[in-house]
């Protein structure tokens, strides 16, 4: 008899998580006592907000580490509405509460995906998109824009052709604001795409983990809710972006029809439970409280740095940023060139690759979003280091022959 695989073939295909396998090179790089500007990790820094903590604190210090409601803290699921603003349009029993946004994505595609249904992204996909709509036994498939210079944004047009071409897709996922691409769709946009998918009794599903970062005076883009659209729409989001220093204590939460919601908590009831009861009084105090909006306003001065800089980086385009804490690169330009020792420059992580080695410059190459040519900056970093850091992946691609 043929001996078994150990592992599971569709986990054997996953790559480790890029932003993950990022912040161990930087740690190596600072061990080593070697300059590091890390721009890779899409992580805020600075101080935890006190009201944050003291939470969490006072959580642990009166015992509130029982059991809980496999949906979430009540109190949390109604300020989270409110949050959102979408108290008028949802009750309670429409949040669930989840260990950080993955869990929200991932109990998404298991609650309405059959084994090898489709699932359609956008055309630069977060990197663990495609390994959770793997593990749901679905079938992830990239909607590609037949425009590819408006900056990798799709169209209803794009997404009609897809959904016709694939009669077995559940869901749509866009990323607005987008994780790698810094985009934003404008409220026009938002509207035809879930448009189409309401005409194809598919779902829209949008992860708006970043929506409290727009610049330039933007508003959110929400998707229109009705009876016509809101048995289809899942609206995904959590702490660990709009806020300092939050990553790491795991809170998102999902927003949805009710009988959506009922079969994620049904499903999360059995496989993790609701999540750490002091870590939702945590992003509880979070939403609750005002927002500072000093988060956003330093994120958007060190995106205005990196546009007035970005004439000295030769070889790059350097995509706007409406919204998130990412800069794009377009490095196309930078393949073919080798370095000073003589190293061809072949694709995106070549490029990631030198400016790493040569100058300590941490970047997330587009392979990873299945966009080869371009690479994924994070500016959510102290204003010193992004400025030295551009002046270090300056020299660096000038040095490019």
């Amino acid at each position: 008899m043929k001996e078994r695989e150990r592992i599971a073939a569709k986990i054997r295909q996953f790559q480790p998580s890029l932003t993950l396998q990022l912040k161990q090179l930087a740690a190596e790089r600072r061990a080593r006592g070697l300059a590091v500007y890390d721009f890779g990790l899409g992580e805020t820094k600075g101080p935890l907000a006190p009201h944050i903590r003291e939470a969490a604190e006072e959580a642990y210090r009166e015992g509130r580490t029982f059991y809980g409601d496999p949906a979430g803290l009540l109190e949390l699921r109604q300020q989270v509405l409110d949050w959102l603003g979408l108290a008028g349009q949802y009750g309670p029993e429409s949040v669930v509460i989840t260990t950080g946004a993955k869990q929200s994505l991932f109990n998404t595609f298991l609650s309405v995906c059959n084994p090898a249904d489709c699932v359609l992204f956008d055309s630069a996909p977060w990197v663990s998109y495609q390994p959770l709509a793997v593990a749901s036994s679905a079938f992830p498939v990239r909607v590609q824009p037949a425009d590819r210079g408006n900056r990798l944004k799709i169209t209803a047009a794009d997404l009609r052709l897809h959904l016709e071409e694939r009669p077995d897709a559940r869901l749509f996922l866009l990323n607005s604001p987008c994780n790698p691409t810094g985009q934003l769709y404008d409220a026009a946009e938002v509207e035809a795409l879930l448009r189409v998918c309401v005409e194809h009794r598919v779902y829209f599903v949008l992860d708006r983990l970043y929506w409290r970062l727009l610049y330039d005076g933007r508003d959110y883009p929400a998707p229109r809710l009705d009876d016509e659209t809101r048995p289809w729409v899942v609206q995904i989001d959590g702490i660990s972006k709009n806020f300092r220093r939050t990553g790491g204590i795991r809170i998102g939460w999902s927003v949805a029809a009710e009988d959506l919601a009922a079969a994620m908590t049904n499903l999360q009831s059995h496989y993790t439970s609701g999540p750490s009861i002091p870590a939702q009084y945590a992003a509880l105090a979070a939403v609750r409280h005002p927002y500072n909006w000093e988060l956003r306003d330093y994120l958007e001065a060190n995106r205005d740095l990196i546009r007035e800089r970005a004439a000295e980086l030769p070889g790059v385009e350097v995509w706007p940023t409406p919204a998130s804490f990412y800069s794009f690169w377009d490095v196309r330009a930078c393949a073919g060139k080798r370095s000073p020792e003589g190293v061809e420059m072949r694709d995106s992580n070549d490029i990631a690759d030198y400016l790493l080695r040569t100058a300590g410059v941490v970047t997330a190459s587009g392979t990873a979003f299945m966009q080869d040519g371009y690479l994924r900056i994070s500016f959510a970093v102290p204003r010193d280091e992004l400025a030295a850091g551009i002046t270090a992946a300056a020299e660096a691609l000038a040095a490019l022959r």
